[in-house]
């Protein structure tokens, strides 16, 4: 652990004074002898998912608290990507959504948390729900997990492989592997992230978001409540917030921000839009709309 900490640090400085382009191909190259080859050849596999919904519209469904007072019985035949613990939402049956998303397992999460997950995923839906998993080089990664728990394993799952950590910037926004999900897609800091990556490469035109709050600098302090369902319903991230220094929380925010920007400004010039139609929170970098007028003829 300590180890990789000092690699982390090293390989930043060195992030800092190389080209770019010469230290992504470095970089890339030690990472790549870290993933595991199976991995990589399931990673491919995402190859499938290449413009299936081609100019169509989704929506991504995030697990803020102004979800709870939003009518989702609209979404019934809309495509829809539900992230994280949304299975335990009300109408999850009605909805259906046709694809989730489960952002990558990281300190404090363990075993116990995969197995609670991956129970939760066996209880609420069918093997018609495809599954994305975001994996990275943690100890309790899910690919890991898979592997030693094979009763878990599914045909219906997908792995999307963020081994290769680097960040989205000015830099590197526009490159159109940086957006690979068959290759190694920039790192998420949040499963929002995800799901716009999934989103553009299988060719939808019009993403919304739901339940999208992003508003924890509203109350720094506050680690409890930030979901529509009980902290003691899902996997609790108390501890995971618990470490959250007020500093950390503005560049946390500041970065998100930059590079939803960017997000913003790749896939605009691509001809794909990303709308906020969620009630209230924080985010303001995308066009808002009013969810209830998108289904209003």
């Amino acid at each position: 652990m300590m180890m990789s900490r000092a690699l982390r640090k090293i390989f930043s400085v060195i992030n800092f004074f190389v080209p770019y382009g010469i230290y992504n191909g470095y970089s890339n190259t030690i990472n790549k002898m870290r993933v595991p080859v199976e991995l990589t050849k399931k990673v491919t596999e995402n190859k499938k998912f290449k413009d299936i919904h081609a100019s169509s519209r989704c929506f991504i469904l995030a697990s803020g608290p102004s979800i709870r007072d939003q009518d989702l019985g609209f979404l019934k035949g809309e495509i829809c990507f539900a992230v994280n613990e949304f299975y335990l939402h009300k109408d999850i049956n009605l909805i259906s959504p046709k694809y989730h998303i489960i952002a990558p397992n990281h300190a404090p999460f363990t075993k116990e948390t995969n197995k609670t997950r991956f129970e939760c995923l066996k209880r609420y839906y069918s093997d018609k729900v495809i599954v994305f998993l975001g994996d990275n080089n943690y100890q309790y990664s899910y690919w890991n997990f898979l592997n030693e728990n094979t009763s878990y394993n599914k045909t219906n799952y997908q792995i999307i492989n963020y081994y290769n950590y680097y960040q989205l910037d000015e830099r590197n926004f526009t490159n159109n592997k940086t957006w690979d999900i068959s290759r190694t897609p920039f790192a998420p800091r949040t499963v929002i992230y995800i799901g716009l990556q999934i989103a553009h490469y299988m060719g939808f035109k019009e993403i919304y978001l739901l339940g999208c709050d992003h508003d924890y600098l509203m109350d720094i302090k506050r680690i409890t409540n930030h979901h529509f369902y009980e902290e003691s319903q899902g996997i609790s991230d108390v501890e995971h917030l618990r470490q959250f220094t007020s500093e950390k929380w503005f560049e946390e925010y500041y970065f998100r921000w930059k590079q939803y920007r960017l997000m913003k400004e790749y896939l605009n010039h691509k001809g794909v839009f990303i709308y906020n139609a969620t009630r209230g929170g924080m985010l303001d970098v995308f066009p808002r709309v009013v969810y209830e007028d998108l289904f209003r003829k």
